[in-house]
């Protein structure tokens, strides 16, 4: 008895839009540059209340924000990873 293959043709509703690299790439960057804004944003908001009074206190609070956003991102991450896995 031999096997007898079924024909599958794809159609365009059957598979998937992948994203190109480029497209992967660009949305990263806004990603990043759109967390650097809202970090120093909140830097500036500090700044205007009264909280940070020295130049370095600037720094030293941007550093803070990008630590907490950074974890932030890694456990988005992770939870989105786990999820996928689970699933």
């Amino acid at each position: 008895m031999t096997r007898t293959a079924m024909p599958t043709a794809a159609t365009p509703s059957d598979t998937t839009a992948q994203p190109t690299l480029q497209v992967l790439l660009s949305q990263s960057e806004d990603e990043f540059y759109g967390s650097l804004q809202r970090i120093w944003n909140n830097v500036v908001q500090l700044e205007d209340m009264g909280i940070i009074q020295q130049e370095n206190d600037k720094f030293v609070y941007a550093y803070r924000l990008a630590e907490a956003e950074l974890q932030r991102a890694y456990s988005e991450k992770a939870f989105a990873t786990l999820t996928a896995q689970v699933s």
